[in-house]
């Protein structure tokens, strides 16, 4: 019998394009996966509102990871398979919300007290018009990017060297920061690595056996993903530029950017 395969997946730059966040160029490959009976989680920056909308376009029913690791979505059929007991005042939409990370209040209240200190902005201080000149998505596309529960994007204007101050002083109140395509994330103590090892454990239960797993991303803050899985794949930037890290040398490098290179890789990686 042949090992079970999971795949989890980075959107903006890596499923959906950096421009203009079409994934048709990805239809082989997800055709693929719904034929093999993979599951694909889908795990990104992203608010849960933004990724259900996705999902439904996409036809995924599988497991979400949301704002960076913060919020995982589990849908309601699959507590069981995966062997998850909880309280039936956590499912929302038939929808479990596994919080991991801080409530986006608590990360505000900190940003709020370091804007003295230091140059930056949030979706939080921004109009939807704002979001979408940032981001290139319609303005009712950016009021969802908006609707963040345990994160906060934020463009940085200071220094290098403030930088590197603010991350001590985020530190210091239990919080982190990553870089993603377009924006530093401010979060709790989680990230992308730790949600999919969650949910690694979680399908070792459904399969009664590990998982082959494939990770594929773009940016650093899927660095922890890519790190965490058997075999990663590297999608590049429109420049040619490529993420880049001594724990990736064995990682697949996809020939194209986008949604391209991500159906090219995911064929690859599936079929060997």
């Amino acid at each position: 019998m042949s090992r079970p395969i999971i795949v989890f997946t980075d959107l903006d730059g890596t499923l959906l394009n950096h421009h203009d966040y079409d994934w048709s160029a990805a239809k082989p490959a997800l055709a693929a996966l719904r034929e093999r009976e993979i599951p694909l989680v889908l795990v990104s920056s992203k608010t849960d509102v933004e990724m259900l909308a996705l999902r439904r376009e996409l036809g995924n029913t599988d497991p979400l990871v949301c704002e960076n690791g913060s919020l995982i979505l589990i849908p309601e059929p699959l507590l069981a398979p995966l062997g998850i007991e909880v309280d039936p005042r956590s499912i929302s939409d038939h929808y479990y919300y596994d919080y991991r990370g801080l409530p986006r209040e608590q990360i505000l209240a900190v940003l709020n007290g370091l804007k003295p200190d230091y140059r930056f902005t949030g979706f939080a201080w921004m109009t939807d018009e704002e979001v979408a000149q940032h981001t290139g998505l319609s303005p009712e596309a950016a009021a969802l990017a908006g609707q963040r529960k345990a994160s906060e994007p934020i463009v940085w204007r200071d220094t290098p060297k403030a930088f590197e101050a603010f991350e001590r002083d985020l530190g210091k109140r239990k919080l982190r920061i990553v870089k993603g395509g377009r924006f530093y994330h401010v979060m709790g103590r989680c990230d992308k690595g730790d949600a999919v090892g969650r949910l690694q454990q979680r399908y070792r239960h459904h399969f009664g056996a590990t998982p082959f797993s494939i990770a594929l991303g773009d940016s650093p803050n899927d660095l922890d993903m890519l790190k965490q899985v058997d075999a990663a794949a590297i999608i590049p930037h429109s420049d040619g530029s490529h993420l880049e890290d001594p724990a990736l040398s064995q990682a697949y490098l996809a020939p194209k950017e986008g949604a391209a290179g991500w159906n090219e890789a995911v064929l690859t990686l599936i079929t060997r």
